[in-house]
């Protein structure tokens, strides 16, 4: 996921959050990808960029098309909200 995200967005920042970065995972999990933009984005924006960098990563890095993956996309400032209600965070480069 990385990667396809620094393919599209070079200066994003990526994180695991949620229960898969707490070690709380249970077999109906999702993986919680935080992808911290340095612009603000619309909502259609953020809609246009999620599913760029989910193709990216299902057609270049074979990410399983059905794979228990949510893409949260925020600038900079929303994403504080993000840090601030996670217990852990795993940065990804």
């Amino acid at each position: 996921m990385a990667r396809a995200v620094h393919d599209i967005e070079p200066n994003a920042e990526v994180y695991v959050i949620g229960g898969v970065a707490e070690d709380r995972i249970t077999v109906l999990s999702d993986i919680d990808i935080l992808i911290v933009i340095k612009r603000k984005l619309s909502g259609k924006e953020r809609k246009e960029l999620s599913k760029k960098v989910l193709t990216r990563a299902m057609d270049f890095y074979d990410l399983p098309f059905d794979a228990p993956v949510e893409l949260h996309i925020e600038d900079e400032e929303n994403a504080k909200r993000f840090f601030s209600i996670s217990k852990k965070v795993i940065k990804i480069t």
